[in-house]
């Protein structure tokens, strides 16, 4: 669906769960979950993104950036 005016990507509008009608919020009409990927109208907003959740950074240690890397040993081999 991605970016595509219509219901289903409007920010005014509660999307449809399984059989459920979805809702507009800004003309107060249930939207049939059929036809709420093709119904858009001239007040369709896009969405935000949907972005993941970020958790609490962990702390890492930093790599040490004064050590030589060891390819004798892989050469060798």
């Amino acid at each position: 669906m991605g970016n595509r005016s219509s219901c289903r990507s409007c920010r005014h509008c509660t999307p449809p769960a399984g059989a459920e009608a979805g809702w507009c919020q800004l003309r107060r009409l249930p939207i049939h979950p059929e036809l709420a990927s093709e119904l858009w109208c001239h007040h369709w907003t896009p969405r935000p993104p949907r972005l993941p959740q970020l958790g609490e950074p962990q702390r890492q240690e930093p790599a040490p950036r004064d050590r030589q890397l060891a390819l004798t040993d892989l050469l060798e081999s």
